[in-house]
């Protein structure tokens, strides 16, 4: 019994100083302990005075001012009146292109038909121009070609003129050594112009320079008579 008592004893003793040891590390660990948990509790509690937003306070925030709104009112006033005068722009240009379409697709079948009457009348013979019938063909032409100029289409193309590729076409050339080259000889067909807008070039034919060759023969020529 003895030696059981004094074992237990021992072992109290033994136990104390370990247990001493650990209520020393647990003192010294809680002020730290208790140190973070304030600071953590201080970081999460918003500070006195500072109150969260609440959504009604959020939209008066976001709503515009009245000289915002007017501003904004004005660009987009600005925005639509441009997009019409575009519109108007675009519809008056298409217009007009729609009306000159129109203009040659009429002008294609009618200008045929004064190229025929012209042709019979520079045809007919000198003792008929006196004739009732070929002064009622004039009269037609002269009145076409008025109606063609209250239009503003006027014809153009006569010799003499200079060779011009935007409005003319040529059908033949012809070596020539009294006039310039390019000039224009003679007119298969007159051309028509509405403003700067050719409607139908002008066929004609053209004076070029004399070649070396036909110069060689014809000074062989020369020298056989």
């Amino acid at each position: 019994m003895e030696k059981k008592n004094k074992k237990k004893k021992d072992t109290v003793h033994r136990d104390t100083p370990a247990q001493e040891q650990k209520l020393e590390l647990e003192q010294e660990q809680k002020p730290e302990l208790e140190l973070e948990q304030d600071q953590y509790s201080a970081e999460q509690q918003e500070p006195a005075g500072k109150q969260q937003p609440t959504p009604e306070s959020a939209q008066v925030e976001q709503q515009p001012t009245a000289e915002q709104q007017a501003k904004m009112y004005l660009d987009q006033l600005q925005r639509t009146q441009a997009d019409f005068v575009n519109y108007r722009r675009r519809i008056s240009q298409e217009q007009a292109e729609s009306r000159i379409v129109a203009q040659n697709a009429l002008l294609s079948k009618l200008l045929p038909v004064l190229d025929d009457l012209e042709r019979a009348l520079a045809a007919a013979p000198p003792e008929m121009l006196t004739h009732p019938w070929v002064q009622g063909l004039l009269l037609v032409a002269r009145r076409l070609k008025a109606q063609l100029d209250q239009l503003g289409i006027h014809q153009f193309g006569a010799s003499g003129e200079p060779f011009d590729p935007h409005k003319h076409e040529a059908i033949m050339t012809e070596e020539r050594t009294d006039v310039p080259e390019g000039t224009i000889l003679h007119i298969a067909r007159p051309g028509y112009i509405l403003g700067d807008r050719v409607i139908r070039p002008a066929q004609v034919s053209v004076a070029s320079s004399p070649s070396p060759t036909s110069g060689v023969a014809a000074r062989q020529e020369d020298a056989e008579f």
